[in-house]
């Protein structure tokens, strides 16, 4: 099991870009995790991209989170872009 803890960017399909802290884990083809996200949008886009510090992307889509909190779900697809 591969694994990521720290910076990344959520980069929407509009080019808005949010800086956030990401928890990432991937079991062979799949990966997912949390990202924190201060003032996050539930009503944003779901499909976005994520961008590490090293440049390298992937595609996500973000869950849903708890009321009243910062913690948000992902989803990727594709290659993790930590393993």
């Amino acid at each position: 099991m591969s694994r990521y803890r720290g910076p990344a960017t959520l980069i929407s399909g509009e080019g808005a870009e949010v800086e956030v802290y990401v928890d990432l884990r991937a079991k062979q083809r799949e990966w997912s995790g949390t990202a924190t996200i201060a003032d996050f949008d539930a009503d944003g886009p779901a499909d976005q991209t994520l961008r590490l510090p090293d440049g390298r992307e992937a595609q996500v889509t973000l869950g849903g989170s708890e009321a009243w909190s910062d913690v948000v779900t992902l989803v990727g697809s594709g290659s993790p872009p930590f393993a």
